[in-house]
């Protein structure tokens, strides 16, 4: 007690200790206003509360709440808005969930499968990549026209030949794997844009946000559109399109195919993924005939051959190679 007498003792001392006390309280609010920032800070009494968040999200999703398996249920801070952030397992799927903690609506959704089916089960032979790209197309119920391919290319997981795939249809982008010897679906991940804010890189192909979903109901599931097991004939390269916007993966091969005069019955592709080079988006593609290996870089955008590689097979006596710049 005498300290503190002592500390204001003289008027200076005085007003010396009260400037010390104004700097530690604006230091505390800082830091409080820091977590809070951080953290998404209390629930506000407009928020709908994390029970509701849960079903609006089993609600888009269309899964039995009774069958849910609920991993995590945070409030927090999205892309300028406060969100709860929803994870639940349903059967072999889980979903991450980013629901408007004001209405309800859907930011931004997620889902994996957990465990593919049907992979334990080899068969003979080795399905194509085109076929693999059908089946996975045909799991999504996105039609070869809807989808715009940015990555397409052949591996190997625990000995499995596996089939990677991305692409876009509309504004959900999917993530396939498919085995390479049962064409049965080994993994898959959707990630759907929903938001406007910033922060959430668009599909290729559009040039801004996509518009907000409002989730009310979950819509219902549409039927896959039925696509043959065979590799369909070549199409045309389609035209130019304007600046911003990709020519797609069918056409980006279309164009390797022509620049190198094989014809698509000839041609195997183990690689077709969209990529940067300096810069340019490019397609990087990789396919053989009887005779020769190719790769290819074409402008995604023109459709020009940006650069070229062939080889010839070693058993077909004699080697050659080249390169091609920009065109």
């Amino acid at each position: 007690m005498s300290k503190l007498k002592e500390l204001f003792s003289t008027p200076r001392r005085a007003a010396l200790a009260v400037a010390c006390l104004g700097v530690i309280l604006v230091t505390i609010g800082i830091c409080a206003v820091i977590i809070v920032s951080a953290t998404g800070g209390p629930e506000p009494a407009s928020a709908i509360g994390g029970e509701a968040a849960q079903n609006y999200a089993f609600a888009d999703a269309g899964v039995d709440p009774a069958s849910a398996q609920v991993l995590q249920v945070k409030y927090q801070r999205f892309q300028g808005e406060f969100v709860y952030e929803v994870e639940f397992l349903a059967g072999e799927t889980e979903y991450e969930y980013k629901i408007n903690a004001t209405d309800g609506s859907v930011v931004k959704k997620e889902q994996k499968t957990v465990k593919g089916p049907g992979n334990s089960v080899p068969a003979a032979g080795t399905i194509t990549l085109e076929q693999a790209r059908d089946i996975a197309l045909a799991d999504a119920g996105v039609t070869r026209e809807q989808a715009v391919f940015a990555e397409a290319e052949q591996d190997t997981e625990g000995g499995i030949p596996i089939y990677e795939f991305k692409f876009y249809g509309g504004n959900v982008e999917y993530e396939y794997e498919i085995n390479g010897q049962t064409g049965s679906v080994y993994s898959k991940k959707t990630t759907t844009y929903v938001g406007q804010g910033g922060g959430e890189t668009p599909p290729p192909g559009q040039t801004g946000a996509p518009a907000t979903q409002q989730p009310t109901r979950p819509p219902a599931t549409a039927e896959p559109t039925p696509i043959p097991t065979q590799p369909p004939a070549t199409q045309a390269p389609r035209p130019t399109q304007p600046s911003g916007m990709y020519i797609g993966a069918d056409a980006a091969k279309n164009a390797a195919l022509a620049d190198a005069g094989v014809s698509a019955g000839d041609a195997r592709f183990t690689k077709v993924r969209m990529d940067y080079e300096d810069g340019v988006p490019v397609y990087e593609l990789e396919f053989y005939t009887a005779t020769h290996e190719y790769e290819y870089e074409i402008h995604a955008q023109t459709g020009a051959v940006f650069s070229r590689h062939v080889e010839t097979h070693h058993n077909s006596g004699g080697h050659h190679g080249g390169t091609a710049g920009q065109s």
